[in-house]
């Protein structure tokens, strides 16, 4: 029998954030993209893509999220089958092997989609387990599978996202700061021993390239010159959407995904910024409110490691168009184009809001969330 009272339950300010996010990211598709001919492809498939999101988000929303928690463990096998099978048979593109061919020119990335299942797989394992040893070394295991997998793509930093969830789940479920400590010890061993015998020169040099960009500013140095450019010639409101000169005239790369902060600036100057910022942090003021206010344990890591992958995405793409990071190509969340990311980040809001249709509560609902038969 269909329970009115959960329909009554969902979070309009998250919804409403999302699709606002959305709208941003898809005016500042068109508005950055000079070639007309590409600018209404790029639009259509956006557009696709977020229709395919909100029936994904709708989908998994109505759907009580403890009723598929069983099959967590072969949800993360296949998505890791998936990663596999796209390390071997993918093409590379643009020095990866990340996107896997589905006919018609679209691409699917499997690395988006890891993120769901990382989520759940860890939410299903820290779900009534202490914060032991064994949980630690089990749960990082699995994050390491999924990681490591991605990083033979390579897509450093969509393994890095992967790693910071995990990393802010063990915190969350009550690690001592000593153990945090000596993780943390053995992960900057990890760091140099991958530098040392495991990067790439190109990747090496966007390193380099982060503690001193203005030593090359034409070659490795390039893209974070051109996006700190735009960012500092937007002033307060902008040049206006379209009157971007690093966007349109194609000096700052990739302005549509990995550098749409920067062009939001150009743009709509720091009040875009703010705005942009103030949707996130509604957003995850959401997110973090249905995760404290469930009561239970599956539920709440859920909604803590969609919070904590959201936040990851948005500081490593910010912090990369604003030189504090070393770029790494991971897209802004719901802004960015790009429509497996789009797609994959409404389904874990649509899982965000399935906690909060279908969840117990710790403290007394109001009256709307009661179940009407």
């Amino acid at each position: 029998m269909m329970r009115l009272g959960n329909f009554r339950a969902t979070d309009w300010v998250l919804t409403g954030t999302a699709v606002l996010l959305v709208l941003l990211g898809m005016a500042m598709v068109l508005s950055t993209t000079s070639d007309k001919d590409l600018v209404s492809a790029r639009l259509v498939r956006q557009m696709l893509a977020a229709v395919l999101g909100l029936g994904a988000y709708t989908a998994v929303s109505l759907f009580p999220y403890h009723r598929w928690r069983r099959y967590v463990p072969l949800i993360f096998a296949a998505s890791v089958a998936a990663l596999f099978a796209t390390s071997q048979i993918a093409p590379i593109i643009r020095g990866t092997a990340s996107r896997l061919q589905i006919g018609g020119g679209l691409q699917v990335q499997p690395s988006e989609f890891v993120k769901i299942s990382i989520v759940c797989i860890l939410a299903w394992y820290f779900a009534g387990r202490p914060a032991t040893g064994k949980t630690i070394v089990v749960s990082g295991l699995l994050t390491t599978l999924a990681a490591g997998l991605i990083i033979l793509e390579p897509d450093l930093g969509a393994a890095a996202l992967l790693v910071g969830a995990w990393a802010g789940l063990i915190i969350y479920l009550g690690v001592p700061w000593r153990t945090i400590s000596i993780l943390a010890a053995i992960a900057a061993i990890a760091a140099l021993a991958a530098w040392q015998t495991s990067l790439a020169d190109y990747q090496k040099q966007r390193v380099l390239t982060f503690l001193n960009p203005a030593a090359d500013p034409l070659g490795a140095g390039y893209n974070v010159t051109q996006s700190l450019v735009a960012l500092g010639s937007g002033g307060l409101f902008g040049r206006g959407l379209g009157h971007g000169p690093q966007s349109q005239l194609n000096f700052l790369p990739e302005q549509h995904t990995d550098f749409i902060v920067a062009s939001i600036g150009e743009e709509l100057g720091f009040i875009g910024i703010i705005l942009l910022l103030a949707l996130y942090s509604v957003l995850l003021w959401r997110i973090y409110a249905i995760a404290r206010e469930t009561g239970d344990p599956f539920g709440k890591y859920l909604a803590v490691g969609v919070y904590l992958l959201l936040l990851g995405g948005l500081f490593i793409n910010a912090g990369m168009n604003m030189g504090l990071l070393p770029v790494t190509g991971i897209p802004l969340p719901l802004v960015s184009y790009g429509g497996s990311s789009l797609v994959s980040t409404f389904i874990l809001l649509g899982i965000v809001q399935s906690v909060r249709m279908h969840s117990t509560w710790v403290r007394t609902p109001p009256k709307e969330l009661e179940y009407v038969a």
